[in-house]
């Protein structure tokens, strides 16, 4: 079978990471099938492209209350502007959908969907959307799309109820992480003795190095009577890294600097305690590990939203202020029984076999038609 996996990486490396594991896992399936990971927006235009990657990250780095503003106000956008984007996108997509000939779809993206849908009616292909975050919302919905595959039964029921969507086109499967989470071995209880040995601290923001990673650093470096180690992982930030590079030699405790990282799965095992953005693959990893997170400042829109959820779930800590970052740091170091409680909420809701879930449906629905 032709598979596509369609995507974007100008928002960060979450989207097309998803797309990596569900692609994984469909290539270690018993029957073979042709799995191609695309990203959509160069395929229509690579100066466009560029221009929504500058546009994205400018409001984000300058005004990140207007990205939030937007997606509190993401279904009225959706009214205007899924049909726009779509008429954009097709002219482009219809060749390449034409040259590639898939049976098969998945979008972890929500950029192409409504050109997919449309372009659907006269091609035979089935189209599954894949939502990366703990939310849902309008740009991902459209009568001709087969399947949903969503993080949580809240957000199942949000698409039936609110969306009027089938309810035998969604399913519950998590957002897709590395199969390696689901096969490796777990964390054990035997790990709480090594904390009083020494703390090991991971700070992630992303796949572009965002968030206030040096200010949590130095705040870090005042924490007292803990022996605290931190890895902090850069991403393709070039000038964070050079930075915290420089910072390592003024410090109290041990700085280990990374650039962008592969093997999350071995990162986060070896580590304690995850202090990071909200965003929604790097959360889903965290909990499948589990590591405790402390989520610091998220972005508005997808990542506020995330920690909205999570918060509910009871399954992170949020903090806004440095200081909180050296109480809770104390605090779960010194009170192991409630890191462990912390641990457990996190697996009621993780999904670490998310990706074989979505490309079991996926193949074995193939079978039936």
């Amino acid at each position: 079978m032709k598979i596509l996996i369609v995507t974007e990486s100008m928002a960060g490396k979450g989207h097309y990471k998803a797309a990596e594991s569900i692609a994984k896992s469909i290539e270690s399936s018993k029957i073979s099938h042709e799995v191609k990971i695309v990203n959509l927006l160069p395929i229509v235009s690579k100066n466009l492209e560029q221009i929504v990657k500058v546009i994205y990250m400018t409001i984000l780095k300058k005004i990140p209350k207007l990205w939030g503003w937007m997606h509190q106000r993401e279904s009225k956008f959706a009214l205007y502007f899924k049909k726009i984007i779509a008429y954009i996108m097709i002219i482009r997509l219809k060749r390449f959908i034409e040259i590639e000939k898939p049976e098969l779809i998945i979008a972890t993206h929500a950029s192409g969907l409504t050109a997919l849908s449309m372009l659907k009616t006269k091609n035979k292909y089935r189209l599954a959307a894949v939502f990366t975050d703990y939310q849902v919302n309008s740009f991902w919905v459209d009568k001709n799309i087969d399947y949903y595959f969503v993080a949580h039964q809240e957000f199942k029921t949000k698409l039936i109820e609110e969306y009027q969507v089938n309810p035998s086109k969604v399913f519950v499967s998590g957002i897709p992480i590395d199969p390696i989470f689901f096969y490796s071995t777990k964390r054990s209880k035997i790990f709480l003795a090594d904390l009083k040995k020494k703390f090991r601290i991971l700070i992630m923001g992303g796949g572009f190095g965002l968030g206030s990673i040096k200010e949590i650093i130095c705040s870090l470096n005042l924490v007292k009577d803990v022996p605290i180690s931190i890895t902090v992982v850069t991403g393709m930030n070039q000038q964070l890294f050079r930075e915290l590079s420089l910072l390592k030699s003024t410090l109290n405790v041990p700085l280990k600097v990374l650039k962008y990282q592969e093997d999350v799965f071995t990162l986060m095992k070896n580590n304690d305690l995850l202090i990071s953005k909200a965003g929604g693959l790097t959360i889903s990893e965290a909990l499948s590990v589990p590591i405790p997170i402390l989520i610091y400042r998220p972005l508005p829109g997808q990542e506020e939203k995330n920690s909205k959820f999570l918060i509910k779930m009871k399954s992170v800590i949020r903090i806004s202020r440095l200081e909180d970052i050296q109480y809770w740091t104390k605090y779960l170091y010194y009170h192991p029984n409630f890191y462990l409680k912390l641990i457990q909420q996190e697996q009621k809701i993780a999904k670490p076999d998310s990706a074989i879930y979505i490309s079991n449906i996926l193949l074995n629905q193939n079978k039936k038609i």
